[in-house]
C-alpha cells in the first residue's frame, strides 16, 4: 500500500499557515478530496493533560496510548514525527487523498512556503523543498529561486488548484472527486439521432440504491440515494427530524454486516451516546406508517402546520452582499462533477459570508444533497440544535445554502433547522416553501442566474445601495 500524498505548509510564526490551512481543508473537500491536517510543533508540548489518566499511562511506558471519545479517537506515541510520519501516510492512504503538516520546515516533505513581512528571511532562499510561496503581503524580499511560483494569500482556489494538481502528479491519477466513487456506473445506451438508432456504447449514469436508516436496531427511514457519504446523509437527516441535537448525542455511525456481502453498505446503523436519548417517535408521530422516506417526507405528513410548529425562527443578520448569493450558485457548479457526467443528480453546498464552501455534495435526491452537506456540519460541530446551549464555533458559520433545483417546503425546513438564514435555488420556490421562509424569518432566493435573482422572503438581509424601489 503506497503512502497518501502530503506536504508541509511551512513559514514563521505568525505568517498565517493556520489560517490558510482552515481555507485550504473546505475547498479542497468541496472539490471531493479528501484531506488529513497534522499539525507540527518544534516545542516541547504535554500530549495529555498532566496527572490525567492517559499521561500517566504514557509515564508508565506505553508503546502507544488512545484515547477514545463520541466525538472521535486520538492515538499518541512517543516517537518522533520523522519515524511516524510515513507509517501514519500509508496506514490511511485509502481513507486520505492528501496530507496537509502544519509546519515541520526541516522535515523531508515538499513545502508550501506562507511568507509575510517582517518576520524572517524566505525560507524558499535556503529549502530546495519548498515549490510556492503563498504571499501574505509584498513585495518578497530578494533571495527567491528562479522560476518559484509566488501565489496569492487571499486566493484560495488558486492555491488549492496548486495541491490539487500535485496529487494528481504524485498519484499519476485525476484528483479523487465525488464523480469517482460510487455514484456514477457504466450503462450500454443507443442514441435516436433524428434519422438512425445508433449502435450501443457505454454511458455514465448515476447510481441510485436504496439506504435504511436505523436508530439502535430500529428502522427509522429509508430513501433513494447516490451512495457515498451516507454517515452525512443519516446525521442530516436525524438532525433536520429533530431526532439528533448534536455530535455529542452520537456514539457511533456504521454500515451494518460486512464488506462483500449483498446489500452491503446499504444499512445505516446510528447508535447513541452513553446518556443520549435518540427519540425516533418525534418521526413516527408525525408520519403515516411505519417506515418513511427522506426523499419526500412531506405528502406523509400528518398536517403542515405540524411541521411549520417544528422549525425554530432563525435569528437577524447578517447582511450579505447580493452578488455573494449570485456568485453561490456558480460555485455550486464548480462541485457538480457527477452532473456533468451523468446529467442525473442534484447539488447542495453550504457557504460561509464570504460566499466560501463549507460543505458541498450532490445525490439523486434533492434533499438527500441537504441533508448530506447538513449532516457534515453537524459532524465537525459546526451546526448544533436551539434545544442544547450553543457554544461558540471555531470555524465558520453556515450562512447560506444554495440547492440545484427547486426550493421545496423541505429544504427550508433542513435549512432552518441548522439555522442558515439564506436558501438560493436555481429554480423556482413552491407556495410553501415561501411561507416558511417568511415564517422563520429567512431569506429566499430563487432562479439565480446570470447575476440575477427572485426574493421571495427577508430582502433585509441584501446590502443593497439604495432602498428597493427608489430609482
Amino acid at each position: 500500500m503506497s503512502a497518501v500524498p502530503a506536504i508541509s505548509i511551512v513559514g514563521w510564526s505568525g505568517a498565517g499557515k493556520t489560517t490558510l490551512l482552515t481555507k485550504l481543508v473546505p475547498e479542497l473537500a468541496s472539490r471531493g478530496l479528501r484531506v488529513g491536517v497534522v499539525k507540527h510543533s518544534s516545542h516541547a508540548h504535554p500530549l495529555h493533560r498532566p496527572d490525567s489518566d492517559t499521561a500517566r499511562f504514557q509515564e508508565a511506558g506505553a508503546v502507544f496510548t488512545g484515547f477514545a471519545t463520541p466525538a472521535g479517537v486520538q492515538l499518541t506515541t512517543g516517537e518522533a514525527p520523522a519515524s511516524t510520519l510515513p507509517l501514519l501516510l500509508t496506514r490511511f492512504s485509502g481513507g486520505v487523498d492528501l496530507v496537509l503538516v502544519e509546519g515541520w520546515k526541516d522535515g523531508p516533505l515538499p513545502k508550501l512556503e506562507v511568507w509575510r513581512e517582517g518576520l524572517g528571511p524566505l525560507l524558499a532562499s535556503s529549502h530546495p523543498e519548498v515549490f510556492a510561496v503563498v504571499a501574505c503581503s509584498l513585495p518578497l524580499p530578494a533571495g527567491l529561486p528562479d522560476g518559484m511560483r509566488v501565489l496569492d494569500a487571499g486566493d484560495v482556489r488558486t492555491v488549492s488548484d496548486l495541491l490539487a494538481s500535485r496529487v494528481k502528479s504524485d498519484r499519476g491519477m485525476t484528483p479523487p472527486s465525488p464523480a469517482d466513487s460510487r455514484g456514477v456506473a457504466r450503462r450500454p445506451v443507443r442514441r435516436w439521432n433524428g434519422a438512425e438508432l445508433a449502435s450501443s456504447q457505454e454511458d455514465d449514469v448515476a447510481v441510485e440504491e436504496p439506504l435504511e436508516i436505523r436508530v439502535s436496531g430500529d428502522p427509522v427511514a429509508i430513501t433513494m440515494r447516490t451512495p457515498g457519504q451516507d454517515r452525512e446523509l443519516a446525521t442530516g437527516f436525524l438532525f433536520s427530524e429533530g431526532i439528533l441535537r448534536s455530535v455529542e448525542d452520537l456514539g457511533g455511525l456504521a454500515h451494518c454486516g460486512r464488506p462483500g456481502e449483498e446489500g452491503w453498505g446499504n444499512v445505516m446503523e446510528v447508535t447513541p451516546a452513553p446518556g443520549a436519548v435518540l427519540d425516533v417517535e418525534r418521526v413516527r408521530s408525525a408520519r403515516r406508517g411505519t417506515l418513511t422516506t427522506s426523499a419526500c417526507g412531506v405528502c406523509g405528513r400528518r398536517s403542515v402546520e405540524d411541521l411549520l410548529a417544528v422549525c425554530p425562527p432563525v435569528p437577524p443578520g447578517p447582511v450579505l452582499r447580493p452578488d455573494v448569493i449570485a456568485r453561490a450558485i456558480e460555485r455550486l457548479r464548480d462541485v457538480q462533477r457527477n452532473f456533468a457526467r451523468t446529467g442525473g443528480v442534484h447539488a447542495a453546498a453550504a457557504l460561509d459570508a464570504d460566499g466560501q464552501v463549507l460543505a458541498a455534495f450532490e445525490d439523486v435526491g434533492r434533499h438527500n444533497a441537504v441533508d448530506k452537506v447538513v449532516g457534515a456540519l453537524v459532524l465537525e460541530g459546526t451546526v448544533r440544535s436551539t434545544r442544547v446551549s450553543r457554544t461558540p464555533s471555531l470555524t465558520r458559520q453556515p450562512v447560506l445554502l444554495c440547492v440545484s433545483g427547486r426550493v421545496s417546503f423541505e429544504i427550508i425546513q433542513k435549512a432552518a433547522m441548522a439555522r442558515i438564514p439564506v436558501v438560493a435555488g436555481v429554480s423556482a420556490a413552491s407556495t410553501l416553501a415561501i411561507e416558511l421562509a417568511l415564517r422563520s424569518g429567512m431569506t429566499l432566493a430563487t432562479f439565480v442566474r446570470d447575476g440575477r435573482f427572485n426574493v421571495y422572503a427577508g430582502p433585509e438581509r441584501l446590502a443593497l445601495s439604495q432602498p428597493p424601489g427608489n430609482p
